[in-house]
């Protein structure tokens, strides 16, 4: 078989597979929709798509970041710290531009020791994520004190609350960010680059690719990401949260793998991910409005994520075996 047929088929089966992820989210909000009629009013749709929006951005930071082979579960305590920190230096009279800008470079700074750590001393990345997330996760509390810091602002209102054409305006950030992902994954040597070491990473080293300056990369995109995400959670809420982002890894753990990013790295797309998003914020969302208590959701969350994973285990190795 000659590379373009390769390609091709590759294409194919990328398209059967988010053509099946779309089926089933039609599905589940036909279903949700029929269970409670307000599901699908324009409140409802409002409201999940403006919680979608932090899943979303976390998700797309952590697909080329999977793909090549690498793992970050720290996004989540980094949210609440760097969130915190915005809210304290806010308070503390530097201004909100300030605080904001310093709170993204505090999140990429983490993302960047969290890469070259791993890459420099061949640690296993969901070990140190873990450290990091514990450290984190301690800092907030240190700097909160164990207390929520108000950041109610103006700008911060408007952005979280209001609306463009009906659609919420932070939903735009998402949207820039799916457009810049999807070209640079789908277009630009750079996302060649990364599936290449997803791939296998060894190959790829031989063919002359760097494959740690790329890892620490992506890394550190992952903790842009977070920044980003850490703004979008205080607009929201108001206030700087310690607790804030302890939730977020398995909603977006769940919607990446659910996507079709393979753990095993070198598979994987920018709209897999997005359906995997909207899948697990309808499903969410719809047990949410259908009164399921939260302690049930979060059951199912854990469940759910454990189901996907097996499941598309269970296909790589059949898959292997042919």
């Amino acid at each position: 078989m000659d590379g373009k047929s390769l390609e091709k088929k590759k294409s194919n089966f990328k398209l059967s597979d988010t053509l099946i992820l779309f089926i089933a989210l039609v599905v589940i909000v036909v279903v949700f929709t029929a269970i409670r009629s307000e599901f699908f009013s324009y409140d409802n749709i409002s409201t999940m798509l403006k919680n979608m929006v932090m899943t979303g951005i976390l998700a797309l930071g952590l697909t080329p970041l999977m793909i090549a082979r690498g793992l970050d579960i720290s996004f989540g305590a980094s949210i609440s710290f760097t969130g915190v920190l915005m809210a304290y230096l806010y308070n503390l009279g530097i201004g909100l531009t300030f605080s904001l800008i310093i709170g993204v470079i505090a999140a990429v700074i983490i993302g960047f020791i969290n890469g070259l750590l791993i890459e420099k001393f061949d640690l296993i990345p969901i070990i140190l994520t873990l450290g990091m997330m514990s450290i984190l996760s301690a800092l907030g509390l240190v700097l909160s004190k164990g207390q929520s810091i108000s950041m109610l602002t103006d700008p911060l209102y408007y952005f979280a609350t209001k609306t463009f054409l009906k659609i919420p305006i932070s939903l735009f950030i998402l949207i820039i960010f799916i457009i810049i992902f999807w070209f640079i994954m789908t277009f630009t040597k750079v996302g060649r680059t990364i599936y290449i070491i997803g791939a296998n990473p060894k190959v790829a080293t031989l063919s002359g690719i760097k494959v740690q300056k790329v890892r620490i990369l992506l890394y550190t995109f992952m903790g842009l990401a977070a920044g980003i995400a850490s703004i979008v959670m205080v607009s929201m809420t108001g206030v700087g949260n310690p607790l804030a982002g302890a939730k977020m890894a398995l909603p977006v753990l769940s919607a990446v793998v659910l996507g079709g990013i393979s753990l095993a790295g070198g598979a994987g797309s920018v709209w897999g991910t997005i359906i995997g998003v909207l899948i697990v914020s309808v499903i969410f969302n719809g047990l949410s409005v259908s009164n399921v208590p939260s302690y049930f959701i979060q059951v199912f969350q854990g469940l759910a994520l454990i189901l996907i994973v097996s499941l598309y285990e269970i296909r790589n190795q059949r898959a292997a075996r042919r």
